[in-house]
């Protein structure tokens, strides 16, 4: 018998000839010595309140922390209506579906921004977005023109190199967006001692995926030139932020 079930004849015979008890093994429970260790939990990531964000850095960091990327996503959707209006007035049928979404993507930013802000505060940011486009000037075309020269380096002469030159920079400002936050999350932990992320605009991430879809034939890689182009225009966008104080 093992453990309440009986075995063959013929078995426990076999187990006997080879020296082996057919006999339950008796075992004694582990002697509780008194000591026990807790299970330690992973620590668990948390929301931060607008309010516990501003307490963590004094003004002129905190405010750089929420507005870059508030600006930058501005150069996203400047970027995103010349696409739209380059495959329109080209009547490019094959980006009409990455023309559909992207303006539908960009209507529903706005949308949410004009309902979670007051409208003095709504239009406040638009001549905000103004003013840091006016600033950014004459470095919105030298961009166009460093992503186009990229284009033509790797690829050589392409049709409608615009549209495909738009999309990377599209994306090169995400990207920037994206590095900038997983920072600044990094920073946010080390002061509280645990995870806090911010889970960042799900809009860009559309806009990003529609546009790694547009560049699959001419993608580019990041590098010296292409982020020396997004860092300019975020020095803008902290000149911008250091006028507010």
């Amino acid at each position: 018998m093992l453990d309440g079930i009986k075995l063959p004849e013929s078995v426990i015979a076999e187990m006997e000839k080879r020296g082996i008890s057919a006999n339950p093994i008796p075992i004694k429970p582990m002697i509780d010595t008194g000591i026990h260790f807790k299970k330690r939990e992973p620590m668990r990531e948390r929301d931060l309140s607008t309010e516990e964000f501003l307490n963590l850095f004094d003004k002129a960091e905190s405010l750089k922390m929420a507005y870059v990327p508030h600006f930058i996503t501005q150069c996203v959707i400047y970027y995103l209506d010349l696409f739209v209006e380059y495959a329109r007035d080209c009547r490019l049928s094959d980006f009409k579906k990455h023309t559909r979404l992207l303006k539908a993507i960009k209507e529903e930013y706005l949308a949410a921004l004009r309902h979670e802000m007051p409208p003095h505060v709504f239009e406040k940011f638009l001549t905000q977005r103004d003013e840091y486009l006016v600033s950014c000037g004459a470095n919105l075309s030298l961009m166009y023109f460093t992503f186009g020269n990229q284009i033509l380096k790797k690829y050589g002469r392409i049709d409608h190199e615009a549209l495909y030159c738009y999309a990377n920079i599209i994306l090169a400002f995400i990207n920037y967006v994206e590095d900038f936050d997983r920072n600044v999350n990094k920073r946010i932990a080390e002061k509280l001692g645990m995870p806090c992320r911010n889970h960042g605009d799900a809009r860009l991430t559309a806009i990003k995926g529609v546009c790694n879809d547009i560049i699959k034939p001419y993608p580019l890689e990041k590098n010296n030139d292409t982020e020396l182009c997004v860092g300019v225009m975020a020095n803008k966008a902290v000149i911008m932020i250091n006028n507010m104080l």
